[in-house]
């Protein structure tokens, strides 16, 4: 064989073999997008965008998905709340609504219903996000009380603020997973 040949069969070999590795790259890095389990505070809230919960009598801020997060939300906000009570609910849009009640003193109302939740007989729990103070889980009826599985998507947590507890969760149908993932974001962003 000449030595030209052995040098162009060198470089396609070469070339091939650079694309092959190029592409591996760029489908790993692409398959490395949050499923809902990165920890928190390494999120990007570039969609999002502060609302006040201080003229709401809770000591915070929480950031919201603008109307360029794609999950059906407008911002404009709007917090319905009777004086003197002592439930909120937070809606942003048709689906992305959040409940708020202030538990006063309390504390072990995240581990009674964490412990409780996962343990039901009736549905079928999959925690997504699982830390001290939020559970972020998919809930499909037991399967000895549906045909066909239907899954839905919630969230629970807990914050201190103020010396307070607040309880934060979604709507009791539930959620997509993406709205649910958006929520997840605002709930962490809570300062």
């Amino acid at each position: 064989m000449r030595p030209i040949i052995k040098i162009v069969l060198i470089v396609i070999l070469l070339a091939l073999t650079l694309g092959i590795l190029y592409f591996s790259v760029i489908r790993n890095s692409s398959s490395s997008v949050n499923d809902g389990t990165q920890a928190a505070g390494e999120f990007d809230y570039y969609q999002f965008k502060p609302f006040d919960l201080n003229k709401y009598d809770i000591s915070a801020t929480i950031l919201l998905p603008d109307e360029t997060a794609g999950i059906g939300t407008t911002f404009t906000p709007e917090m319905l709340h009777e004086e003197g009570s002592h439930l909120w609910q937070l809606q942003l849009g048709r689906n992305f609504i959040i409940h708020i009640e202030d538990l006063g003193q309390l504390t072990d109302v995240y581990s009674d219903f964490r412990t409780s939740m996962l343990k039901s007989t009736a549905f079928t729990i999959t925690p997504l996000v699982d830390t001290d103070s939020l559970l972020v889980y998919s809930r499909a009826l037991s399967k000895q009380y549906q045909k066909e599985e239907q899954e839905t998507f919630h969230l629970f947590a807990v914050k201190f603020i103020d010396g307070r507890s607040y309880q934060f969760r979604n709507r009791e149908e539930g959620n997509t997973k993406e709205e649910i993932l958006f929520m997840q974001k605002s709930i962490e962003s809570i300062k």
